[in-house]
């Protein structure tokens, strides 16, 4: 297929998953390119800390990225991993958490709908952030921001009591009953980008196909094997669809809880919403551990407590885990490009990906401990 057939092809795919005309999908796939995380912008701190004291009455003392500081900077995360997700410390109550997300105008709505979720998750005992106001959305400068009670304890070290509790806490999440409003729109794709590519898991491949597009043009011919291996990956992979669903998390693993082992919350609720539920428990059991059995049994065994997987689930399960890795490997091989290195294929999430014996490994420890 040649370069403008694959971007074609790609902008279809997009179309036919959004329901956009073919000249929306395209600009949507060109803007998708720019960022990872597309739904974040430049804040003005000063500013957006005034809005929150105007529309809340309250007095902020500071307000900052929670990485920016060591005493909430996420354990093992990085300088600038959250740079939207700020800490708001105010002078009459304990702190929030201020989510700032894209400027489109069509996610404020969205963002609304995060808080109707939150309302619902509480109104069923589910441990996760809370609103931190009545009217917890607003829109500053065009960006949907919401406020969230802040959860002390940080986010636990990763061990295998942490990953039980954890797939506990996703099995007791998607038996919740089903329910109208946000509770049903599509969920489950990582919420990389609450403009473009939230939805089912599916749009996490739309997401790795856009980010692939936005550089086709300037591989260097020795990248361009990859290039094409890479492309044809994302074009045949599993998308989970045909599978039993139900409310589920966008970015389920040990980095979406917080507080103290035995009682952790679960935040970053972004992306979800209803879809296959075996994406979730297959990212979380990738994060569970290169080849830790114990982290791997840790995670079955909380999970089958709620849940038992169907045959189609387990037969299915290597390919579902390669989604996210394979998200992954495409936007490194986007930022390699970018950067005007040659990526290589036994690299990060790209070496991953292109060890399938890796995810069959993986599902084989998993099933063992899934069907007890």
């Amino acid at each position: 297929m040649t370069k403008e057939g694959s971007f074609k092809r790609a902008v279809r795919q997009r179309a036919q998953a959004t329901g956009l005309r073919y000249t929306e999908a395209r600009a949507a796939l060109e803007k998708g390119g720019t960022s990872p995380f597309a739904r974040t912008r430049p804040v003005e701190f000063a500013e957006l800390r005034k809005h929150l004291e105007t529309r809340y009455g309250v007095r902020i003392t500071s307000i900052a990225p929670i990485d920016d500081d060591p005493e909430t900077r996420p354990s093992g995360s990085w300088i600038g991993h959250y740079p939207w997700t700020l800490v708001v410390k105010r002078a009459d109550g304990p702190p929030w958490i201020a989510r700032v997300f894209s400027s489109a105008a069509d996610t404020v709505g969205r963002v609304e709908g995060d808080a109707e979720i939150l309302r619902f998750l509480a109104a069923h005992d589910f441990p996760a952030e809370r609103p931190a106001h009545d009217s917890p959305v607003s829109v500053f400068d065009g960006s949907g921001v919401i406020v969230t009670q802040y959860v002390e304890g940080g986010r636990p070290a990763q061990s295998p009591a942490v990953l039980h509790e954890l797939a506990d806490l996703l099995g007791r999440l998607h038996q919740l009953p089903a329910a109208g409003g946000a509770v049903a729109r599509d969920g489950g794709a990582e919420e990389h980008d609450g403009a473009f590519f939230a939805g089912r898991p599916k749009q996490d491949l739309v997401a790795a196909m856009s980010f692939l597009v936005s550089v086709e043009d300037a591989v260097a011919p020795e990248g361009r094997e990859m290039f094409e291996w890479l492309r044809d990956k994302v074009e045949n992979a599993d998308n989970a669809e045909g599978l039993p669903e139900a409310f589920t998390h966008g970015n389920y693993h040990a980095w979406a809880a917080v507080g103290t082992p035995g009682n952790l919350s679960i935040v970053g609720w972004a992306g979800s919403g209803r879809g296959p539920r075996l994406p979730a428990l297959a990212w979380l059991l990738t994060t569970a551990g290169e080849g830790d059995s114990e982290g791997i049994d840790a995670v079955a065994r909380g999970y089958r407590q709620h849940v038992q997987l169907t045959d189609e689930e387990l037969d299915r399960l290597p390919a579902v885990l390669a989604m996210r890795p394979l998200w992954l490997a495409c936007l490194d091989y986007r930022e390699a490009v970018r950067s005007g290195s040659t990526p290589k294929l036994d690299e990060g999430w790209t070496g991953w990906v292109a060890r399938p014996e890796h995810a069959e490994q993986l599902a084989a420890k998993a099933i063992s401990s899934l069907q007890g």
